[in-house]
């Protein structure tokens, strides 16, 4: 099609790139856009509209990750085929981050730096079998039967000790609730605090969440990042009472908040009735170089921080076992109206593993997981360190990922196509912004080495090298 017509108003709360998007969106369920249908130019719609391309390069992107939308390199956008997601009246599944898009076109690349993969190969296979056989007896029928909502005591007195002492979170097993997931426990918590309220996440920060608060019709403060983490001087307005932050290895720029930029933001919490910080652990077990800093839970005193973490970067995604320490006070209101929700966790595999951990398979597997990743990140840290132009490295010293910011020229699109092209597929900074990205920044690329070999990881940096860097930038060209 050629142009189409839609209201944006810059002076609604509603970003105008997610204005874009679900009106787009409404007109594929709908039907007005059918299968096949080419969306206009980014170009050209952007000055029907005189909107930014970036704008619009965001809605488009966002359809792309749900499914809405079909890239075809060369070609432009195209409307996918959703029959089967519109006949079950729900939407497409909303990824983890905005920018992993689905691509219709079944091209598997030969190289993924996937920030969410794992090492698969040393999965403990043999001991997992071994403890889920054992599980798997008669004389432990009963765990055949709904367990404690908060999760079986066993496992969390477990976590508890586990918290204590590597993370410096000190917490009763009766503070600790179970979940299937990260955003499981998330949605609880939202229903645990209540719907007035108002919250800051980080930007760029991780896109699920901000999802999750958007269509709870939550009001979302965005908060810049600094060379520290979140910028506490923008809370100073009094707009939100609640953060949620990462600020152990902030997803995705890849800084550790320091101590005092910590003691700010409890300093913030402390202000005020109602505040609360929630700290997302979501990768601590992993810190390659520096002295570890506490936790926010660990540091505070008076009850203000709740405190979430995951075994799925340490054991499996698929596991989906994560757990929340919630203050006394939350505990309260959990245990007066919510504590009839049965668990989300099966407790077949919450037995599994308590006794992983109470054997000490965990702290093994940990350890060696350690050491492994830290040989990945070296081993791509150095491959990049022989690219011909520097390239200034981010985030390196914690986590299964990091961030290159190249100067050679290129936008952020054309370095995503052209690694795309030769192979390979890397993650563009913007596709976890929620807001366009400043026009003549600097392009930034996530790469996560986790789910690739030593040897993978040395291969598809040559390849980058030489897909990025024998290219003649747009501005030296003829």
């Amino acid at each position: 099609m050629d142009m189409f017509t839609v209201h944006l108003d810059p002076g609604r709360k509603q970003p105008l790139y997610d204005q874009l998007y679900m009106h787009i969106k409404r007109e594929i369920e709908s039907g007005h856009l059918s299968y096949g249908t080419r969306l206009p130019s980014k170009r050209k719609l952007a000055g029907y509209l005189r909107i930014s391309q970036n704008t619009l390069e965001t809605a488009y992107q966002q359809l792309v990750a749900e499914g809405y939308v079909e890239a075809v390199p060369k070609r432009g956008f195209f409307v996918s085929k959703t029959d089967e997601v519109l006949r079950i009246g729900a939407e497409a599944p909303i990824p983890a981050l905005r920018m992993l898009s689905m691509d219709t076109d079944a091209i598997v690349p030969r190289y993924d730096f996937s920030p969410t993969s794992i090492d698969l190969d040393v999965f403990p296979f043999t001991v997992w079998k071994k403890l889920a056989k054992e599980t798997i007896q008669s004389e432990h029928k009963s765990l055949l039967q709904l367990g404690h909502p908060q999760g079986d005591e066993r496992l969390r007195s477990t976590i508890s000790q586990y918290l204590y002492y590597s993370r410096g979170v000190s917490c009763t097993p009766e503070q600790i609730i179970v979940g299937a997931g990260t955003e499981s426990l998330f949605q609880l918590l939202l229903q645990i605090l209540g719907r007035d309220n108002s919250f800051a996440v980080e930007n760029p920060g991780y896109y699920r969440m901000y999802r999750i608060l958007r269509s709870y019709g939550i009001d979302v403060q965005l908060l810049p990042l600094d060379e520290e983490g979140v910028d506490v001087a923008q809370l100073a307005d009094g707009r939100s009472n609640i953060v949620y932050t990462t600020p152990s290895h902030q997803f995705p720029m890849g800084m550790v908040m320091p101590v005092n930029r910590r003691m700010r933001l409890l300093q913030w919490v402390n202000e005020r009735d109602g505040r609360y910080i929630i700290e997302d652990d979501y990768d601590s077990e992993f810190r390659y170089s520096g002295k570890p800093i506490p936790s926010l839970h660990g540091m505070d005193s008076s009850g203000k921080v709740i405190y979430i973490g995951t075994l799925s970067k340490p054991l499996s995604p698929s596991l989906r076992i994560s757990y929340m320490v919630l203050p006394g006070r939350l505990l309260e209101v959990y245990r007066t109206h919510y504590i009839s929700y049965a668990s989300t966790v099966s407790r077949i595999d919450q037995h599994v593993l308590y006794q992983f951990i109470k054997e000490g398979h965990f702290e093994k597997h940990l350890n060696k997981m350690r050491r492994i990743y830290k040989r990945k990140r070296d081993r791509l840290v150095a491959a990049v360190r022989r690219f011909p132009q520097p390239v200034d490295i981010i985030g390196e010293n914690a986590g299964l990922h990091l961030l290159l910011k190249v100067r050679n020229g290129l936008s952020e699109e054309e370095l995503v196509s052209l690694a795309k092209g030769a192979g390979i597929k890397v993650y563009g900074i913007s596709g976890y912004c929620f807001e366009p990205v400043p026009e003549g920044s600097d392009p930034v690329i996530l790469l996560g080495f986790a789910g690739l070999s030593e040897a993978d990881i040395d291969a598809a940096a040559r390849i980058l090298e030489q897909a990025w860097f024998s290219v003649e930038p747009p501005s030296n060209k003829a």
